[in-house]
């Protein structure tokens, strides 16, 4: 969009110069059907205005009224060389230029300067008239039959009281006549007893900005998007009508939300043909709402598992986070407030997005945790997941901005590490609209001491939600404040958290790197009052991430197969009597989560660091289960189970027949008939989701043939 100089112009400047058409595409005039809209809008005119003259009824006031931005586009047709007066396409502004039409056809009636209002519109019978939907047949032609027909307010009021003759059937049809009609009413109701003389004044000191949008394909796609709104755009009217109308500074006030339609109309989804600044802008008001309606709640229990009232506050906050029934209520808002989240809004995503000059402290830390998309979400509302990310982030930084506090861009970065990193926790998920308002509050009670998210461990118990401050989460703020190299304990943390298996949880860890020396003694551990912060040890954490990407590195996931087989051959797997013919083979836990927290997986990482890599690794494993073995019937007259198991896996998983997703328990049929084992302990193997607890049979594609073939080319023949 070509930046251009832009003049207050009145209504009397903007008619004598263009003609104002409102095109097809574009909405209805609704205002007249939103009659507490348009009366806001009525009355702050009065108001501003002010006082008149007792004896000529003029206003004494000359100030302008400026009602905020008027865009125009001009149509490919026009012809600078021989048009005097040049078309121009409305593409917004309707809503006010349409009422400030009909409010000075009204005062030239009342006032008898009727003919003054021909003059002004450049009104020619039945011909043309400077604002205009002649694209509207039946808008076009009560428009002209309206100016041509009444003049008079007694022949307004018969159209008013549907009476006269001259009113086509048609009309009843035509939403914008209606609600021009409607409109009427109102204004006549508001104006018919007062002795005010306002057509003069509405025609020169009421003003817009007006925005020419030049006709080529960007000014095209302007008029296409901005009028391709249908009902979204109403709402939005109706929003700025209730937000701005109340106040008595709302002319200056119209320039600004012009403003913040602009931004939004800029970070628009540009992948949307019929995009629009509509749904940035909801969404920016529906995220303030949010904020100031949970500021209010000071009935919310943080910890409260129960079902909450579906009548209650609380309530009524968790259906406008989940998007799916939005009322705005202006009672939550003032257009200064707005303008100062909009102030924090746009320094994140242009001060804040624009300044990474912090990351360099991290190593391979990237900043991807603020989006422009959630500017314009493609749903029209943000997830519950972003909510939770981001609306915490914009208090944050409007509650700084507001106490006039500097903005510590590495804090701010440090907030949205810590909120996106909660959103791998079940508890966070499950539970996620209590969650933003909990993160909102957390903020809230944070700021009031300060603005490091570590410092939250400082808080009274009971300001912040247990299940926002886990006994991890204070672990880990501890050490930062209790360590001078805080950048490096956050890199080597975050990497940790971004990985895939551990999702955001390093409490594993953390824990063992205080038992690197001594593993058989650890055992996790859900509280971390055992362990102190002064303590731990960067380097042994370090090692065993590092060596915890080198162990999984098959799939960065889940656990791999290879790691779930060599677990056969430890103690945490056991062999277990069931009946008469079946054992167990059952593990501690089949979950990769608990696994991950594990002594037996945990030793592993200290293992590994002799190898170049997991292939490596699992390599030496099988290579020293076989050396046990001279000849292929020394393996075949292995009786412990569990050696067995493994020794089948090696195989069927070369063979692609083996599959821990059937399970990673097993049951064990003794001597089963029809059925001869590669070992002499002649038995079968049976894959269990769970521990012989109703769980279907999954035999192995145990053939012999191909287990003689695998092991008779490994060890001597009999």
């Amino acid at each position: 969009m070509k930046n251009q100089q832009l003049k207050e112009q009145s209504l009397l400047f903007l008619l004598s110069q263009n003609n104002f058409i409102v095109p097809e595409i574009q909405r209805e005039y609704v205002w007249g059907n939103n009659p507490d809209v348009l009366n806001r809008f009525l009355d702050s005119i009065i108001d501003k205005i002010g006082d008149s003259c007792d004896v000529c009824g003029n206003p004494e006031s000359s100030l302008k009224i400026n009602v905020g931005f008027l865009y125009t586009y001009k149509p490919s047709y026009v012809n600078y060389n021989y048009e005097r007066f040049l078309d121009e396409n409305l593409i917004d502004g309707q809503q006010r230029f349409t009422t400030l039409f009909l409010l000075l056809f009204y005062t030239a009636l009342k006032e008898e300067r009727l003919e003054d209002f021909k003059d002004a519109l450049r009104f020619e019978d039945y011909q043309q008239i400077a604002f205009d939907y002649k694209v509207r047949n039946l808008t076009h032609i009560f428009i002209l039959d309206l100016i041509s027909k009444v003049d008079s307010l007694e022949k307004l009021r018969l159209i008013l009281r549907n009476e006269a003759s001259w009113m086509l059937n048609d009309f009843k049809q035509d939403v914008t006549v209606l609600s021009m009609i409607q409109a009427l009413k109102i204004i006549d109701s508001k104006f018919q007893a007062r002795k005010e003389k306002y057509f003069a004044f509405i025609l020169n000191n009421i003003k817009f900005y007006h925005f020419k949008t030049e006709a080529t394909n960007q000014g095209e796609e302007l008029y296409i998007t901005m009028n391709a709104r249908g009902e979204a755009l109403s709402k939005n009217e109706e929003n700025k009508a209730a937000l701005m109308f109340d106040d008595a500074n709302i002319f200056e006030y119209g320039k600004k939300w012009e403003e913040w339609q602009d931004f939004f109309w800029k970070h628009r989804n540009k992948s949307e043909s019929n995009s629009n600044s509509d749904v940035g802008l909801n969404e920016f008001l529906r995220w303030i709402q949010v904020i100031e309606m949970t500021l209010r709640d000071n009935d919310f229990d943080t910890d409260e598992d129960e079902k909450i009232d579906d009548k209650s506050f609380t309530k009524s906050i968790i259906t406008l986070i989940q998007g799916e029934k939005i009322h705005l209520d202006k009672a939550y808002f003032s257009i200064e407030k707005i303008e100062k989240y909009f102030k924090a809004l746009e320094y994140l995503f242009k001060v804040y997005d624009a300044d990474k000059s912090f990351l360099i402290k991290y190593d391979s830390i990237c900043d991807n945790l603020i989006t422009k998309e959630w500017l314009s979400p493609s749903n029209k509302v943000l997830s519950q997941i972003d909510c939770f990310k981001f609306i915490p982030i914009l208090h944050y930084v409007n509650k700084l901005l507001e106490t006039n506090r500097k903005v510590n861009n590495q804090n701010v970065f440090r907030l949205f590490r810590y909120l996106s990193n909660l959103t791998h926790d079940k508890t966070i998920t499950k539970t996620i609209n209590k969650q933003v308002i909990n993160a909102i509050k957390l903020v809230d009670n944070l700021l009031k001491e300060d603005d490091d998210i570590t410092k939250v461990i400082k808080l009274e118990k009971g300001s912040v939600s247990k299940s926002l401050l886990t006994p991890e989460e204070h672990f880990k703020f501890s050490i930062y404040l209790q360590n001078q190299n805080r950048e490096h304990l956050e890199s080597a943390f975050w990497n940790a958290e971004d990985n895939n298996i551990l999702k955001g949880k390093i409490s594993p860890l953390l824990q063992f790197s205080y038992f690197v020396d001594n593993s058989n003694e650890f055992e996790h551990l859900k509280s971390f009052d055992v362990f102190n912060p002064l303590d731990f040890d960067l380097n042994k954490f370090t090692l065993l991430f590092s060596n915890f990407q080198k162990l999984t590195s098959e799939d960065n996931e889940k656990i791999s197969d290879n790691i779930w087989g060599t677990l056969m051959l430890t103690d945490y797997y056991q062999v277990k009597d069931y009946n008469d013919t079946h054992k167990i083979i059952v593990c501690e836990n089949s979950d990769d989560f608990h696994l991950i927290r594990n002594k037996r997986f945990l030793s592993k990482l200290i293992e590994i660091d002799n190898f170049k890599t997991s292939e490596d690794y699992f390599q030496n494993i099988f290579n020293q289960f076989l050396s046990k073995y001279s000849t292929l019937d020394d393996l075949k007259n292995e009786t412990d189970l569990k050696r067995q198991l493994y020794a089948y896996y090696i195989v069927l998983k070369n063979l692609g027949n083996w599959h821990f997703g059937k399970g990673k328990n097993f049951g064990v049929y003794l001597n089963p008939s029809r059925f001869n084992s590669f070992f002499e302990l002649n038995v079968r193997y049976q894959h269990y989701r769970q521990k012989w607890q109703g769980a279907d049979y999954n035999y192995f594609d145990d053939n012999k043939k191909h287990i003689n073939k695998f092991y008779s080319q490994l060890l001597k023949p009999n």
